[in-house]
């Protein structure tokens, strides 16, 4: 997942080396007492940085470690995101363990995706569902009533922080609703193909399982004597697809649409973040598939790696096998760790077999990161090896459809 960036004000150079220490002996600690002590320091920290509202300090930091410190870059990392989505919430004289959650969805339509405000009673659903099939027994769970497309999510870490709180304090005082103003959310970009969000406070009594598979003997349920294997992640994802897919199907009129683990936020969405390239995959060539009115083995792949001053991505030009002019376009973009190194190309070529695509060609070159000087839109790779606008057929040319 690529680092967020936002403004910032003027880093200090002494924070950012305090911060760049503390990662460095929790990545270097030899025993789990002292992962104990360089975590507490680093958390303090951390948190120190996400109340003065600015994230340069915490970036300054990332990025020194990227290029020194492997191990430390990926320990502060882990810290700053454990910081964010989770924390000790106390109110009275009660004390909770508290997560922000993110339920992802991935879909697709030739129209428009929905985003924004979801509706009381099927907000009302949703949390039912989750409830029953995702969380454990004494959770509370708080939601946004919101759909959120990626460009709507907050925007770096302390904006991140802030929602969360917003969301844990909902949940703990028992409310169940989170009220988010549409005119304060960016504008959703249009795509074939993209990714929801909806979003959630949880809270437990400290020391109390969350979530459904983490509840490990029959007593942990209330009344119930089965045993703690029927609560797999599988079958959880399972049930929460089945009933929630149920309930979401009023909101995605038009849309193709699949649900994803409820989780907490970063690897919910880092899990959205990967799942979403071949999903994509399949989007389109079902797109192509119904909208031309060919079979998918008509259909040829072109890839070709992209570079700004390292490989950022694979860009996919779909043509028809006899034609060399460009009907479609994705971006596979890289993740996480993924680099050179990675070989993203067999995950490409075996998600477009999947799909019925048999005929690739993987182009050499190193390609620069090029876009439309009109539209702003990403430029694709054709069979000549030439970088070029995706132009689908005219309206009169494509037979009509129903999306189903």
């Amino acid at each position: 997942m690529k680092k967020l960036r936002v403004p910032h004000r003027t880093k200090s150079a002494r924070v950012v080396q305090e911060l760049v220490r503390l990662a460095a002996g929790l990545a270097a600690s030899g025993s789990r007492v002292e992962d104990a002590f360089w975590e507490n320091c680093l958390t303090a920290k951390i948190h120190a940085q996400l109340r003065t509202g600015d994230d340069q300090n915490l970036e300054s930091a990332l990025d020194q470690l990227y290029d020194t410190d492997p191990g430390g870059y990926s320990e502060f990392m882990y810290a700053i995101e454990a910081a964010i989505e989770c924390s000790i919430f106390t109110r009275g004289n009660h004390t909770y363990d508290v997560l922000m959650l993110a339920v992802p969805m991935l879909t697709w339509s030739r129209f428009s995706i929905p985003s924004g405000l979801i509706a009381e009673s099927v907000l009302s659903e949703l949390r039912g569902q989750l409830q029953v099939q995702v969380l454990a027994d004494d959770a509370q769970l708080a939601l946004a009533d919101c759909l959120f497309s990626p460009d709507q999510l907050p925007r770096g870490y302390h904006l991140t922080h802030e929602l969360a709180r917003k969301l844990w304090s909902t949940a703990v005082t028992g409310q169940r609703d989170l009220h988010m103003n549409p005119r304060q959310l960016p504008e959703t970009g249009r795509f074939l193909s993209d990714t929801r969000y909806l979003l959630g406070g949880i809270a437990v009594p400290q020391g109390k399982p969350m979530f459904r598979w983490q509840q490990g003997t029959a007593g942990e349920h209330k009344g119930s004597n089965v045993s703690a294997l029927q609560f797999s992640k599988e079958q959880i994802l399972h049930a929460w697809q089945t009933h929630g897919t149920a309930v979401l199907l009023p909101l995605f009129q038009g849309c193709a649409f699949e649900l994803l683990m409820p989780d907490g936020f970063f690897s919910a969405w880092r899990a959205a973040d990967r799942l979403a390239r071949p999903y994509s995959v399949r989007a389109t060539v079902d797109f192509l598939e119904t909208t031309l009115g060919i079979s998918p083995d008509r259909l040829r792949a072109v890839i070709a790696p992209f570079y700004d001053q390292w490989l950022e991505e694979y860009r996919i030009g779909f043509t028809l096998k006899d034609r060399d002019s460009v009907l479609y376009g994705i971006i596979w973009g890289l993740v996480g760790d993924e680099d050179e190194n990675t070989d993203s190309v067999a995950q490409i070529e075996a998600a477009l077999r999947e799909c019925g695509v048999t005929q690739t060609i993987l182009l050499q070159e190193h390609f620069l990161l090029e876009y439309c000087e009109e539209c702003g839109g990403p430029l694709f790779p054709n069979v000549n090896g030439e970088i070029v606008h995706a132009e689908f057929p005219e309206e009169g040319e494509v037979a009509p459809i129903h999306l189903h």
